[in-house]
Order: structure tokens, then sequence, then C-alpha cells
């Protein structure tokens, strides 16, 4: 993620400071980068003198003191607490006393990241999506001391870059993470019970998304979802406890492409779904399919009405990052004042009483079928 918001940041003709942990790993990662920008030269996508033009904006080292006078530091550590509050106090000691610090932490809540700081006021969450040099969504969290002068200041230049800034409230996983979590956590309980793999991921895409959840999880791995979602369920209780097939996958190491089986076989050219597990196909006549699709969506919409009614993004900008970020077609909001205000509340209240509480509509929708105004038009 460093090297490639490093990618991002040089194409934009801006002086970039690399900072590693030792000269050895700083001298690798100016290697990657020059490795890229030789690839694009190669497939006649950059010119030879434009790399070496931004490679010499690149400054790379292992002290804290070459960061010099950059008035913006991005710390992209592991996702460990600790280990991210002891290089932040760092940076602080040796950054410009203005300049704005963040951190692309995806989970890890930016409040108690700040309480290692001195100056908590100028310090924000910069969640980008990979590969960050070329997924435009970067999601700006303001924690409890966070200035409002320094998040305007991180979305201007973030938006001056070519990034699509979006300004999301400190809480645990923040606003795509969140949404996605409780998609991947319905489309599990989905194969556990009517779904079979070639099924649910044909369904998936048929709504127009751009991949489906079996090939997703074995594509960022089994193991990363448990973590996050495992995050998801700490914070939200019950709404998001685990699916057993998911905890299998992750303690039977079959994690994805990164051990050569998950849901998938990627032994075969092209993968081919395991059998052991779930079955490909539980041949779906049209109504399951149906079903199929309306807990995939309403998941979706579900936990999406939630982050609105508690603050976390405003409708346009959950919209936008749920196109942006995840590949939806359709903002969820926006989609939901498609499909009918009044019908999204009957079924919602339907399928929480088959199912449970992680169905059970956000008062923020109620509100708006009485008041009778659009939910996507909300700020």
């Amino acid at each position: 993620m460093g090297k490639g918001i490093v990618r991002h940041f040089l194409t934009k003709d801006l002086p970039v400071t690399l900072i590693e942990m030792n000269e050895e790993l700083a001298d690798r990662a100016r290697q990657e980068v020059q490795r890229a920008f030789d690839n694009a030269i190669k497939a006649g996508k950059l010119t030879a003198d434009q790399s070496a033009k931004w490679l010499d904006n690149l400054v790379t080292g292992s002290e804290m003191s070459i960061l010099g006078d950059r008035d913006l530091v991005v710390e992209t550590v592991p996702e460990d607490l600790q280990l991210k509050k002891t290089v932040l106090a760092s940076i602080e000691r040796s950054a410009l006393p203005e300049a704005a610090i963040t951190s692309n932490t995806s989970a890890l809540p930016i409040t108690a990241l700040s309480a290692s700081l001195s100056s908590p006021w100028r310090f924000v969450g910069t969640h980008f999506f990979n590969p960050s040099h070329v997924m435009p969504l970067v999601e700006v969290v303001r924690g409890a001391d966070t200035t409002p002068e320094i998040v305007q200041q991180v979305v201007d230049f973030l938006a001056s870059t070519g990034k699509r800034p979006i300004v999301v409230k400190d809480s645990p996983g923040f606003l795509v993470n969140r949404v996605l979590g409780a998609y991947m956590n319905e489309a599990m309980r989905l194969l556990e019970q009517e779904a079979g793999i070639m099924d649910l991921d044909a369904a998936v895409e048929s709504l127009g998304l751009p991949m489906g959840p079996c090939k997703l999880g074995d594509m960022v791995g089994w193991d990363v979802i448990r973590a996050s979602n495992s995050t998801l369920a700490t914070s939200y209780g019950e709404r998001f406890e685990l699916p057993l097939l998911l905890v299998q996958l992750d303690a039977d190491r079959r994690l994805g492409v990164k051990t050569g089986k998950g849901l998938m076989d990627h032994s075969t050219v092209p993968p081919s779904p395991t059998e052991d597990l779930v079955p490909a196909t539980r041949e779906p006549d049209e109504q399951s399919s149906s079903r199929v699709k309306e807990r995939i969506t309403y998941s979706i919409m579900a936990e999406a009405l939630r982050c609105l009614d508690e603050g976390v993004a405003a409708a346009a900008d959950i919209d936008k990052a749920m196109i942006l970020g995840a590949g939806l077609p359709r903002g969820p909001l926006t989609w939901l004042d498609e499909i009918g205000r009044e019908k999204v509340l009957a079924d919602l209240e339907s399928l929480s009483q088959q199912y449970g509480a992680r169905f059970w509509p956000a008062p923020v929708l109620r509100i708006c079928v009485l008041a009778g105004r659009p939910i996507a038009g909300r700020e």
C-alpha cells in the first residue's frame, strides 16, 4: 500500500519521501517503484524521461530526519495499534509543527491512534484502497480531536491529486469495509444454507457487481476477511456474528489464491469450484435465485442505512464511496429509492423476522417514509 501511495503522488509531479525500517528495505522499495515505472515504459504507457523525472522527486531512507519540509505525512505500517502509535510519535517529533499527519489504516480507531500524539488536532485517517495508485477513493477519517481545518486541508490536497476523498466518522470499519463486511457475512450464510458457489457468484454478478463474493474472498484472502469481520463483531455484536463457513476457511488455511485453494481450486485454469465444503451448484430455480439476490441486496442496504443513521457519512458520500470503493453499479441509497422506500421498509421488517437483527431497518428509513422524502437526497 505504501509504495502504491508513493507511486500515485510521484505521478502528480510531487516531491515524495519514503521512509523504511532500514536502508536495505528503503533501497528495495525504491527499486520496486522503479520496476513499476520500467514496466509501464515497456508497455508504452510512460516515457523514460518522465520516469526519470518522477524518480528524481523520490527521496528514500530510514531516518525520520529526512522528512524535511514535507507538509503531509502518511503512515502505512502494518495494522498493529502499538506499532502504529510508536511510529506516529516518531513522525510527530520530526515533522513540521504545522504538517498534517495521517494513518492509512482500514480498521484501527483514529482517536485511539491519536493518543500517542501531543498534537492530536492535526491527525486524521486516510484509508486508501488497494491498489492505492489506481483506486480513486480515500476515506478521510476525522478523530475526536481533529480540527475541521486539518480535515479540509487533507481533503483538498487529495482531491488536487485526482483522488476522490470522502469524510467519514471514526467508527469501527469506517464505511466501505463495514458495509462490505455485512455483505460478505450474508454471502457466507447463503452458501451454508441454500446457494452453491457458482450460483451465488452468478446471482451477485447479475446485480451488476464486478465480482461475486466467492471470487472476491479467494482473491482478498479469507483470513483477511475474517480478521476484518471479527473487529466488526467485537464492536457491533450479533449482527456481525461470524458465519461458521468463514471461520472454517480460515482455520483450515483455505485462504484462496495465496494458499492455492479456498472456495475455488486455483491449481486449475481457470480456477474450479471446490465441492467438499459447499457444492458448486444447488441447481437453483427462479425463486431461490430471487431470494439470494434479495438477501444480498438488502444486507448492503441495511448496513448503509445504519451508517447514514449514525452519521458515519452523508448520504451522497455513502453512495459515492460504495461505487468507487466496492464497485457497486449504483449507490445503495439511490438504489433503495429506486426500489421504493415503503417496499424496502416492509421487506427489511420481513427479513428481520426470518433472519434476525442484521436486517432490522435503521430509524432513518422509517422517518423518511413518514416524511415522504428520499433517502439519497438526505444530507
